[in-house]
């Protein structure tokens, strides 16, 4: 996290902003960041149910948020604290974008996305998307360990691709960062459903997959530079839904961090969340880091600015 010079988080100007306020605070101070913005985006229901000017709105709700900050932040205390207020209108998504890349974001800190993920997104899913920098989701629920930084657990899932490549490294580089002397990545393999035509039965070819798999995780780790930091790997068979199976091993080794890479689907150099990732943001209860590379998306976001 020592790479997240400037943040913003995304307020709904409540007391769910809790989570994500202390977050944010934690960020800081790992990561000795140099800004952290806070935004709200004054939805068209806000603006038309209040009576107020809007000077005024944007007035009250930045008092709003100040206080919140006030209330939950403990950051450090070299990180500039700024606000933004921005009314909804049809082009604040490329307004929003043009911030992003205006005050050069490397984390974008938001809550958890709830319900389904379809082509009619809300904001917060098409900004993550877009971002050219990583993503902090945090669920409401999530108190900040008190734990001292040596003592968090981290966990990469990794499927051998470049986006894996760089979650894993960024994971070690943290790790190094704060004397955390281990971390853990689990590889899930999946038995094809054609094995019995290689006149195997299944738990011979689940067993030839695993070895495979012990392989390919072994040679994935030493392509990167461990920086003295020890990485536990898991090989589990894909028995039932990945992101279940991930969830049980955040429970069973105290996770406290999930570190996964961001995926590219298409080539309109757009950025699209894996469905494993999209399933953990909704289910898992504790922070996920969608790790991206810093400037994967420019290209995208320079031409969607020219709009």
């Amino acid at each position: 996290m020592y790479r997240f010079r400037n943040l913003i988080v995304g307020m709904t100007v409540g007391e769910q902003d809790r989570a994500k306020i202390q977050y944010a605070g934690l960020v800081t101070w790992l990561a000795m960041s140099q800004a952290v913005t806070f935004t709200h985006v004054l939805s068209f229901a806000e603006l038309s149910e209040k009576t107020k000017p809007l000077a005024i709105l944007l007035s009250d709700c930045r008092n709003a948020m100040e206080e919140l900050v006030r209330k939950y932040y403990d950051g450090h205390p070299d990180t500039e604290i700024f606000y933004e207020v921005i009314p909804e209108s049809p082009l604040v998504e490329i307004e929003l974008l043009r911030r992003f890349k205006e005050i050069d974001v490397d984390l974008v800190v938001i809550g958890k996305i709830r319900g389904e993920f379809t082509s009619q997104e809300t904001l917060p899913v098409k900004l993550t998307r877009k971002a050219p920098g990583s993503v902090l989701y945090i669920p409401e629920e999530a108190v900040p360990s008190r734990k001292h930084p040596e003592d968090i657990e981290i966990l990469v899932p990794v499927d051998f691709l470049e986006n894996a490549h760089d979650a894993l490294e960024l994971a070690v580089d943290f790790a190094a960062a704060h004397e955390i002397t281990s971390v853990r990545c689990v590889h899930i393999y999946d038995v094809p459903l054609g094995y019995y035509k290689r006149g195997k039965s299944y738990a011979e070819f689940s067993s030839i997959m695993e070895s495979n798999a012990e392989k390919k995780i072994k040679d994935f780790i030493g392509e990167i530079d461990l920086k003295g930091v020890f990485v536990k790997p898991m090989i589990l068979r894909h028995d039932k839904k990945i992101y279940e199976i991930i969830d049980e091993v955040v429970k069973v080794h105290g996770i406290d961090l999930i570190i996964i890479g961001s995926r590219r689907k298409n080539a309109a150099a757009r950025f699209l969340l894996d469905s494993v990732t999209e399933q953990l943001i909704r289910t898992t209860a504790i922070p996920l880091l969608a790790a991206r590379r810093k400037g994967k998306g420019m290209t995208f976001l320079d031409a969607l600015l020219k709009i």
